[in-house]
């Protein structure tokens, strides 16, 4: 007779949270401050803003304006997981920057699927009518990655939520480190609602 297997606890649920003004409960000031200095903890600011363009925690509130991004945070029982930005918006196209932090590692495939998945069946309240007099039914139809190529985990790791490359972008990415600064090659990399990992 075999022992049976040790059973976990369930893993708290993932909450996805906006910085819009309208979400009932949006992502504050003091949220992106505390999500600064676990970055810093975590040695990811030179990670995820590899230009250079963000350094303190200011820098991430003024990125993270309503008026300039779409700003989401994952959490699980009050702890940051995660954080996600979209700007760069054409038509129903945006450019999604994302970081999981240390403590959301573990979970990483199943925040990134929440955040994608949610980006890319989210429906406005009051759908706009389309030219052609029909509502949009999507706020977004493709998500678009712009990754440092040296960056083979974060390439890895949107493969697998769906992301597939279009192209090679040469000298598309600045890698800014206090060893000096050097431009390299980006990937550019798009997700649409048929991509999902989930719709194969």
């Amino acid at each position: 007779m075999h022992p049976a297997p040790a059973s976990h606890p369930p893993l708290p649920p993932l909450v996805l949270r906006s910085r819009h003004p309208s979400h009932p409960v949006p992502v504050t000031d003091a949220e992106l401050d505390q999500v600064w200095h676990t970055l810093c903890a975590d040695g990811l600011v030179p990670v995820v803003f590899h230009d250079g363009g963000v350094r303190c925690a200011a820098d991430l509130r003024g990125l993270l304006a309503p008026h300039r991004a779409w700003c989401y945070l994952v959490q699980a029982a009050g702890t940051s997981l995660a954080l996600c930005w979209l700007d760069g918006f054409c038509g129903r196209a945006a450019r999604i920057h994302f970081c999981v932090l240390r403590a959301g590692m573990p979970r990483a495939e199943e925040i990134g699927r929440l955040v994608v998945g949610f980006l890319l069946r989210a429906q406005a309240p009051v759908p706009p009518p389309a030219p052609n007099g029909r509502p949009a039914a999507h706020l977004l139809d493709t998500l678009v990655g712009l990754t440092p190529a040296p960056y083979r985990h974060a390439l890895g790791f949107v493969t697998r939520l769906g992301f597939r490359r279009a192209a090679v972008i040469p000298g598309g990415a600045v890698l800014a480190r206090s060893t000096g600064t050097r431009i390299c090659d980006a990937v550019l990399t798009l997700c649409t609602r048929s991509d999902l990992t989930d719709c194969r």
